[in-house]
Order: structure tokens, then sequence, then C-alpha cells
């Protein structure tokens, strides 16, 4: 990692407890809401209904993009909040994986009691979230994309 920026990007994953999550419907309407998420590696694990509409998004087409970002309240600059953002292939996790019940495991040891009713519940899917792009903005004129196989790279960015 580039410096400062890899240690900035450190302290935002570490410190944010959910993702804003963006995906598009089968009608190509877009749609986005937010959830709880764990980091496993690089990727990016969820755990969320399917009454809600982006999991069947994600259940038809397997796309999404996701954001993590400072709170504005902590913002020094309301224009300029730091932020990352990734595209991803999203993959449902099924219940018979032999990582399975580990991963709900550590979902709960940092979510919290909630996440040991919701594993109960049938309608809940584990997606894993493999990132394939991201960038990075820390603040004007230090905007980074990533690369690497983990997204661990930095490079200037020069243009969106």
């Amino acid at each position: 990692m580039k410096g400062d920026a890899g240690a900035a990007l450190t302290a935002l994953r570490g410190s944010m407890n959910t993702v804003q999550l963006a995906t598009v419907g089968a009608d190509g309407e877009p749609h986005i809401g937010y959830t709880p998420h764990l980091f496993d590696g690089a990727d990016i694990l969820i755990f969320v209904s399917r009454l809600a509409v982006h999991t069947r998004d994600l259940l038809d087409n397997g796309k999404a993009s996701v954001m993590l970002i400072a709170d504005e309240a902590e913002a020094t600059q309301i224009f300029a909040r730091t932020r990352v953002s990734y595209r991803c292939h999203a993959t449902a996790i099924a219940p018979a994986d032999a990582r399975y019940e580990s991963l709900l495991d550590a979902f709960q040891a940092r979510h919290g009691k909630m996440i040991g009713l919701l594993r109960q519940l049938p309608d809940f899917v584990l997606f894993r979230l493999r990132p394939h792009a991201g960038q990075f903005v820390m603040g004007f004129g230090k905007a980074y994309k990533l690369s690497g196989d983990a997204l661990d790279q930095f490079e200037h960015a020069t243009s969106g």
C-alpha cells in the first residue's frame, strides 16, 4: 500500500460497520441500500434477506457496487469525505459450504446477537462480494484507483 493512503484506507475499512450497497434490477432500475458487512481478506461478506430488493438483484445478476464513507459529522470538508468504492461480483455462499457457519460466527462476533436470530430465518442469504475494481478518495487531489489482486495498489487518479 502507498504510505498515508494505505493507512487511511485500512483505518476506514476497520471503522465502518456498514456498506452502502448499489444494485441493478432485471428491469434496469437502480436500487440502493445499506447493510452490515464483514471483510474476509479482500472480499466483503453481507448477510441479507430475500425480502430486500437488492438481494433479489444479487441473486439475479451477481453485480454490485459498495461504498464505505466517513461520517459527515466528522468530515472537515463535506465535498471531500474519505471514502472507498468497489465494483464487485456477488456469489451466494450456500449453508452447506464448509466455511458458512464460521463466517456467520465471525459476523455475530462483530455485529452482535442479532445475527444469532437472523441466521435462523430461512430468507437470509450470505453473499461474498469479490471486488474487481475500486477507487479510494482521501480529499481534494487525493483520489486513487485501486489495482492488484487484493486491490491494494494505489495509482493516483487523473479522471473518474
